[in-house]
């Protein structure tokens, strides 16, 4: 164990925002756990320094802000979560136009200098549509990683106000936190802040929150990239449309897509399955569904002290998941009526 004094050494430095410091009261920590034989501690901490999530070029990435995370006035709980990642592309099945205009978005903001010598700016701020489990936010994770940004992501639950005006002062206390680094702001389940003003059923706070937001998509300048993401595009605001460089739609996997995704889901355990003919049997469910029978499979083989995943265990699994979307078709018609 590290000695107390190093640890009150460290949590000043971390508390002081002193980088320099904090980096060297590490260092000695993981030398000490080394003289002392402990190389698994030592090696963990080492790859919690300068993994990719936490490091850029190999350089601990500091965190100095957590204490000045925005607020909501009313209960003093934060409005957004800082979150690291190491997802990667080769972590999700895209298609080759989404493919394509992710790379066209990380090449610009890689290059951005380059484009503001030509008087030009990055596409910067994002909309992700689609139905549930395609990818979304996956996809916001691994442009996190590609770009080595922290993601800064919005928490609905303390940015709507039941006070009058408060939620417009939430938005914009985390456009003006934005500002201040570089992130990657994001706005997950968007159409919560985002329906459209001419719906009747609204009401004035709503329409005066998506005027606030207009607002504040225009007037900002910063290295940070902005997404917003939703799984009801039609009830967003015309004008919010606009405001965004670049919309990627999600879809549903092709048959294809789905015989790639289970490639990918039993690369680490062995089965004996025909994919290409399974892939048939799920058009229709999303990406999320296909994981969800994947993993189930697979646990079900372990805990049967199977070696493999066979195709009667598998379809066992997916009979289960259409009985459960089936279910849950049933209980959202309900909930409509």
């Amino acid at each position: 164990m590290p000695s107390g004094e190093m640890l009150i050494k460290l949590f000043e430095n971390f508390k002081n925002q002193d980088e320099e410091g904090f980096s060297k009261i590490a260092f000695e920590i993981i030398e000490e756990e080394q003289k002392k034989n402990h190389f698994l501690l030592a090696d963990k901490l080492k790859r919690a320094m300068f993994s990719s999530a936490n490091s850029i070029n190999g350089t601990p990435r500091f965190i100095n802000t957590l204490g000045n995370l925005p607020k909501d006035k009313d209960n003093n709980t934060n409005l957004v979560d800082i979150k690291y990642t190491e997802k990667e592309e080769a972590d999700i099945v895209l298609n080759a136009d989404i493919r394509e205009k992710l790379n066209n978005i990380v090449l610009e903001n890689q290059k951005r200098e380059l484009l503001r010598s030509y008087g030009m700016k990055p596409k910067k701020k994002l909309l992700f549509c689609g139905p549930p489990g395609c990818g979304k936010t996956l996809t916001v994770e691994i442009l996190s990683n590609m770009l080595n940004l922290p993601i800064l992501y919005t928490r609905f639950d303390s940015v709507v106000s039941s006070y009058l005006g408060e939620t417009a002062t939430n938005l914009s206390k985390i456009f003006n936190f934005a500002e201040t680094g570089s992130w990657i702001l994001f706005f997950d389940e968007f159409d919560a802040i985002g329906k459209s003003r001419d719906n009747h059923e609204e009401h004035g706070e709503l329409k005066r929150v998506v005027n606030t937001f207009l607002q504040l998509m225009d007037n900002f300048e910063s290295e940070s990239i902005i997404i917003a993401a939703t799984n009801y595009e039609k009830l967003i605001d015309n004008a919010l449309w606009r405001r965004f460089d670049e919309v990627i739609y999600f879809d549903k996997p092709t048959e294809d897509e789905i015989e790639k995704m289970l490639k990918l889901k039993f690369r680490t355990y062995k089965h004996k399955l025909k994919l290409k003919e399974l892939g048939k049997e799920m058009i229709g469910f999303s990406f999320s569904d296909i994981e969800r029978i994947c993993q189930d499979s697979i646990k079900k083989a372990i805990l049967s002290d199977n070696k493999y995943v066979d195709l009667d265990l598998f379809k066992e699994v997916l009979k289960k998941e259409k009985e459960r979307q089936k279910m849950i078709l049933s209980f959202t018609e309900q909930t409509r009526r």
